[in-house]
């Protein structure tokens, strides 16, 4: 599943449009004691407008991600499709339309069981239908010719449970305390799955698109025990790792010069290919041509490329993971962030024997814990 794919389906997410559809709701409610409390599932046409305008922005979320960041593409290993294993409980679920009180039973039991989750949570599923049409070479739709695609959109929300806390109450026309207990479900999911993906325009059940909140610390145990896939670093993780990959490579060579052409190259790079399908990935051959371009010494380069693949074993990271938008340098109890190019602004000195970061300012307005100074 491409940016491509992914922006098509996007694009009708709302209520108002006709060709893609929710025509089920399935909600629960999981306590912290993993019980299931509350189950229902409802047509579209039962749900009120305001719930239903709602439970949309709730599911919409999940496919607002950035493809290889909050969104990740897992593809299903051959056990997942046996009898009651993730992919089949995902594809029954979907070919009886979350009517199967049995395979309801199941799929519940299979989430609470496996999932770890430190908050009692709501899980809202829908069944969605969206109209395939087919398009000529002038990219206009061809009526006649359409096929439906049926897929899954889940969203795992938690609930905070508040009691205390002041309220101004109505009737009393007074400021009280609150005394009812209330569990409120929170709109932004932090976990999410799209089941089957849209790829090429079309199912493919072998795929599921995993949805986090926080790509820097997703939910392992939902990728692994609850979907059954095989988990593969987050974006942070990529970072991190292509970091201690040029640490131990480059070792002395690893300069401020050096760090930065690195990190500007990579993001020309994702730049120049940013509007392709497919988001670009870095290759073993493009970290040696990078570090060599940047002045990296022959063997270091090697030695990088080497490690580079070794860590990746060839599913290369994306170009987007392993950049930053600006440069920070940190010392003990000194943190400075630089935007654009650090190498115009930063040099080091040495001064009567003590070294110093020497910063240019084009600007004499310096603000200072929000106080304006002037550097005389």
């Amino acid at each position: 599943m491409n940016k491509k794919d992914l922006a098509e389906l996007k694009k009708h997410f709302f209520p108002e449009d006709d060709l893609l559809v929710v025509e089920k709701v399935f909600s629960t409610f999981i306590d912290s004691e993993k019980t299931q409390r509350f189950r229902i599932v409802r047509t579209f046409a039962e749900i009120p407008q305001e719930e239903m305008s709602v439970l949309y922005t709730t599911l919409e979320k999940v496919l607002k991600g950035t493809l290889g960041k909050g969104l990740i593409e897992y593809p299903f290993p051959n056990e997942t499709y046996e009898e009651d294993q993730p992919q089949n409980l995902l594809w029954e679920l979907l070919q009886k339309g979350l009517t199967d009180e049995e395979q309801m039973d199941k799929f519940v039991a299979h989430i609470t069981e496996k999932m770890v989750y430190t908050l009692p949570y709501a899980l809202f599923v829908a069944q969605c239908t969206y109209t395939v049409f087919e398009k000529n070479k002038f990219g206009e739709k061809n009526k006649y010719d359409a096929r439906e695609f049926h897929f899954l959109v889940g969203a795992v929300c938690p609930v905070e449970s508040r009691v205390d806390g002041l309220i101004y109450d109505e009737d009393e026309n007074n400021i009280i305390r609150k005394t009812k207990f209330d569990r409120v479900v929170a709109d932004a999911p932090t976990d999410g799955f799209l089941f089957p993906t849209f790829t090429g325009r079309g199912p493919d059940v072998n795929h599921v698109m995993y949805f986090t909140k926080k790509p820097k610390d997703p939910n392992v145990s939902i990728i692994e025990d609850v979907l059954g896939c095989q988990f593969i670093l987050s974006a942070e993780e990529e970072k991190e790792t292509f970091r201690a990959v040029l640490d131990k490579a480059v070792g002395e060579e690893l300069n401020l010069n050096v760090i930065a052409s690195v990190n500007e190259k990579i993001q020309d790079y994702a730049k120049t290919f940013a509007n392709e399908p497919e988001p670009p990935v870095v290759s073993d051959i493009f970290v040696r041509d990078v570090l060599l371009d940047s002045g990296v010494s022959q063997e270091c380069a090697e030695e990088a490329q080497k490690l580079y693949q070794e860590a990746t074993e060839g599913n290369y990271f994306m170009a987007s993971n392993l950049t930053d938008s600006k440069t920070t340098l940190s010392s003990e109890g000194i943190t400075v962030n630089i935007s654009g190019d650090p190498t115009d602004r930063i040099t080091t000195r040495e001064i009567d024997g003590r070294r110093f970061l020497m910063i240019s300012l084009d600007n004499q307005e310096v603000t200072v814990n929000g106080f304006q100074m002037k550097i005389q």
